[in-house]
């Protein structure tokens, strides 16, 4: 892994989420205009270009399984979970954007990659104590529930969907060590390992190929954070090591494998002085 190099020079809030299909370009959402939008940069340009902005907000983009469409989510202003929230799409190339479905209480989803052509959306039941993972058509909407499982603790997040859509990875938070479990959505076996010396997993990212996570590690406070590869053994390698680094980290691969996109938190800090009071 080459050093990285900084892609956003804003001091918004910049959150790597997705790429485009070519792997030229990162799909991101930022609250640089005051609410959410996504923006997409290529990699060799200083300036990110509007996709969606609008007053109910843009966020969380994934690409479809076929590459043709961006999903996202319309957020509304009240409180996560209040009220329900939109899904949506628009083509990749541009255009108007369209409504897909309506997700219930806290919902994100992903897409698996081509030839596959899953989509997922996870959502949380309404004592929260459920979460179900229910696969859907960028096009015809909402389909059949493919599995339900007692929440626990346990995370699913924008890239929780391996690449030929027949597991999904969740991890649990706020231990010592990184818990990861394995569910199959084609009727194989489920499993769960153990990723020794390394606390409080963040995001789990799928490689393309699908033989390993990209998992940030680290506190949500000052301190270390880490970008760990993650073998389907329980194996960490690290990738990069911050060790002034706030908040979380995580890592988004292009879809040929080549590139890294990384969030990473920078804070500044200003001390003022009264005198004369």
């Amino acid at each position: 892994m080459n050093p990285p190099r900084r892609l956003t020079n804003d001091e918004g809030n910049d959150l790597p989420i997705a790429w485009t299909p070519v792997s030229r370009a990162v799909l991101f959402q930022s609250d640089r205009s005051g609410g959410w939008g996504l923006f997409k940069q290529e990699m060799d340009e200083e300036n990110a270009e509007l996709l969606v902005a609008g007053p109910q907000g843009a966020a969380w983009p994934c690409v479809s399984a076929d590459g043709a469409w961006i999903l996202y989510q319309e957020q509304p202003k009240t409180a996560l979970g209040s009220a329900p929230v939109a899904l949506l799409r628009i083509p990749v190339k541009g255009g108007m954007p369209q409504r897909v479905l309506e997700m219930r209480n806290d919902s994100d989803c992903a897409c698996a990659g081509a030839p596959a052509s899953l989509c997922v959306l996870r959502e949380v039941s309404q004592n929260e104590n459920q979460m179900a993972l229910i696969a859907f058509d960028p096009l015809k909407g909402r389909g059949k529930v493919l599995r339900t499982i007692e929440r626990a603790n346990w995370n699913w997040v924008f890239g929780g969907l391996s690449p030929d859509g027949s597991t999904s990875a969740l991890s649990r938070g706020g231990e010592a060590e990184t818990h990861i479990r394995f569910l199959s959505l084609s009727g194989g076996s489920d499993r769960e390992k153990t990723v020794k010396g390394w606390p409080n997993p963040r995001v789990l990212v799928w490689s393309p190929d699908g033989k390993g996570l990209y998992i940030g590690s680290g506190s949500s406070a000052f301190g270390s954070s880490a970008l760990l590869y993650v073998d389907l053994k329980g194996a960490a390698h690290v990738l990069w090591q911050d060790k002034g680094a706030s908040g979380e980290i995580w890592g988004v691969p292009s879809p040929d494998g080549r590139y890294l996109a990384i969030k990473r938190e920078v804070a500044n800090n200003n001390v003022w002085m009264l005198e004369g009071f």
